[in-house]
């Protein structure tokens, strides 16, 4: 067995960000590992490194298909054969050790580890991965690696592809031309593990006189020429696999066409989170509703039974029916990283982003960033420019992350009722774009202004297109609903509990509502009307009324700060507290009928349109200003980020909410 253990750029142990953002925590990776040797696993991007260290550690790294994947490291303690305890650690992957640019980029990372696994005189065994159909570039960076001093183990994956090409590579004539112990394996074959165990406790043991010394110079080409050669015809699979991406590519990387499919599979995948999700979603709050009443039912007209029902069910329980809808994200997402597809969008979209100040390797983040925010931000190492990788930082905010979906999909329920499921979903898609066009203009200004600098040109290898695992997805469709789960369960359910407290204690002081006047107003009513939530939210109305928002919804936007579900969650508290009946209506329903003390509508379809302009802009978000604050060390940055998004989206909410007007005369 082994004990996985994420390690923080800085070569320190950390947790892992989740994708809400949990707290992170370090300390020196020399005492965690207790002296014990290091298993340091290097490479170019896409090279395999991941999947060996999957298959080796029996841990769970995310394995993707593009450049990139791994920006944080992974360490796990396991034993090799003779009973060695070694800590092996999946460093990122880079190009080069000779050009660094900024020490925080995936580059910088890997050599800072190694350098500091070097000085504090820890055994140290580098073992490079190189792609097997791609040996040469991979040998660059072993000769770079042979000229540093410490053991070095290349170990040559996908050996299982190469004979599918009928090639074959000859271990001891490449182990004999550059000096080095050489093992080819395939991440695929159970013996894997074995081998690579069995080749580093070789390495390790031998004495300082024993070891490897690699050649002083060779040429990579030639080498890889000699190493790799001919002995079959391809195989029919392997054939089929070189023309399907030469015909996919002719079409996906297409000048012209190539921006428009890449744009109809952006808008489908974004239609289909709520499309397909959008039925399940009801099912899953008119359940929680229906057990809010019995739970009423059970427990009486007390305070517990408030709690649970309201603050509990009614809080967190109504952002659970929202988890249909990230889980599709997710592995949307995940699918279009599988096949190779991410790689031909950075491509495609280069161009138009150098004309915004950014590169292709900023679109990885960007689009991470729709999943969430925070390892989005994590993942900007990846960009080598300092300036642009800040500038990335900067409007990754302004990405709709999955956190939006429960308020855009509530305020589409409640003040569209009578739309089709299609325009619907037209608007949910829109909302993406508006999200990323927003991004885009932002990044714009800011690299003519506060970032600016040239901008890097983009080297990128185009990985061969995979057909996705299906133990794969299912592993990140069932790691995607944990995480949702366990967030719901502890964030958004505390914070749900401690806004449910404050919805019901009452306030010292603060303004009257129009409820203490009425003798119909039911008790638990009045409570909510004097509450210590309601006065502060009352405190905001002379800012945002003119953006259609009552003390509710100012309620709704404070707790989302936290985490911004919590937006829906603190509706929902609210509307279970106000609601008496025996059976409750979904909390859409509930929004829409809501009425002012006068009778007139308490909410209208310009409230919700104003509504999605602000959160379409505002960085209701405190892990993703902790994210900004810990990548940028800095505190400048993340108020920089709070105050221009906030001034964007009061901006925006208040033009739509007056604009509409024009168009909504009543309503």
């Amino acid at each position: 067995m082994s004990a996985r253990r994420p390690v923080a750029r800085d070569g320190r142990l950390s947790t892992q960000s989740s994708c809400h953002g949990e707290a992170v925590g370090s300390k020196d990776a020399t005492a965690a590992a207790h002296g014990k040797p290091l298993v340091a696993l290097v490479g170019r991007p896409n090279s395999g490194k991941s999947s060996l260290y999957n298959a080796v550690t029996g841990a769970r790294a995310h394995v993707g298909n593009f450049p990139g994947i791994t920006v944080d490291i992974l360490e796990a303690d396991i034993t090799l054969p003779g009973g060695l305890a070694v800590s092996m650690a999946d460093l990122p992957g880079f190009y080069t050790l000779e050009s660094v640019i900024d020490p925080a980029t995936d580059e910088g990372i890997a050599r800072r580890v190694l350098d500091r696994a070097a000085a504090d005189e820890r055994h140290l065994l580098v073992v490079q991965v190189i792609d097997a159909t791609q040996l040469a570039l991979g040998l660059r960076l072993t000769r770079e690696l042979s000229a540093r001093p410490f053991r070095l183990l290349v170990v040559v994956s996908q050996s299982d592809v190469l004979d599918a090409q009928g090639r074959t590579l000859d271990v001891h004539a490449l182990s004999e031309a550059i000096g080095l112990p050489v093992l080819a394996v395939s991440a695929r074959d159970p013996a894997t593990s074995a081998k690579v165990r069995e080749a580093a406790a070789k390495e390790l043991e031998r004495d300082g006189d024993g070891a490897w010394r690699g050649k002083p110079s060779w040429e990579p080409d030639a080498v890889a020429s000699k190493a790799v050669s001919d002995v079959k015809s391809a195989s029919a699979a392997a054939r089929r696999r070189r023309e399907f991406t030469s015909r996919a590519d002719h079409w996906l990387l297409h000048p012209v066409l190539g921006p428009v499919l890449f744009l109809s599979i952006m808008a489908l995948v974004f239609a289909s989170v709520f499309l397909v999700a959008d039925p399940t979603t009801n099912l899953l709050d008119a359940a929680m509703g229906a057990l809010g009443a019995r739970t009423s039912k059970l427990l009486g007209e007390g305070l517990l039974a408030s709690f649970v029902a309201d603050g509990v069910l009614g809080g967190a329980g109504t952002v659970l029916a929202f988890m249909p809808q990230i889980v599709i994200l997710t592995v949307a997402m995940e699918l279009l990283e599988a096949t190779g597809y991410l790689a031909r969008g950075a491509f495609l979209v280069d161009r138009l982003l150098r004309l915004l100040g950014l590169s292709g390797r900023s679109f990885v983040p960007l689009l991470m960033g729709h999943a969430c925010a925070v390892p989005a931000i994590s993942a900007t190492r990846i960009v080598r420019d300092p300036r642009e990788r800040l500038t990335t930082i900067l409007v990754l905010p302004l990405m709709t992350c999955s956190a939006r979906i429960p308020t855009y999909a509530l305020v589409l329920t409640t003040f569209f009722p009578g739309g089709s499921a299609l325009f619907k979903a037209c608007i949910f898609v829109g909302l993406y774009f508006a999200g990323i066009f927003s991004g885009l203009v932002a990044s714009l200004v800011l690299r003519r202004t506060a970032t600016s600098g040239r901008t890097l040109p983009l080297v990128l290898e185009m990985p061969a297109y995979r057909a996705p695992q299906p133990r794969v997805l299912l592993r990140q469709t069932v790691r995607a609903s944990g995480r949702f789960l366990k967030e719901v369960g502890t964030t958004i359910l505390a914070a749900s509990a401690v806004l449910w407290v404050l919805l019901t204690v009452p306030a010292p002081f603060g303004p009257r509502g129009a409820a203490v006047e009425d003798p119909s107003v039911p008790a638990r009513t009045m409570t909510l009307e004097h509450s210590v939530g309601a006065m502060v939210g009352r405190s905001l109305e002379p800012i945002t009324s003119p953006l259609g928002f009552d003390w509710r919804v100012n309620a709704g936007l404070i707790g989302s700060f936290g985490a911004r579900e919590l937006m829906v969650s603190t509706m929902g508290i609210i509307y279970g507290i106000e609601d008496v009946s025996d059976d409750p209506a979904p909390l859409s329903e509930r929004m829409r009928t809501a009425k002012k003390p006068d009778g007139a509508p308490a909410y209208t379809v310009r409230t919700g349109l104003a509504l999605l302009a602000f959160f379409l802009f505002a960085c209701q978000c405190m892990s993703t200003v902790a994210a900004i604050r810990r990548e940028t060390k800095s505190l400048r940055w993340p108020l920089f980020v709070i105050g221009y998004t906030y001034a964007i989206a009061y901006a925006a909410a208040f033009l739509v909410y007056q604009i509409s007007g024009i168009f909504f005369t009543g309503s």
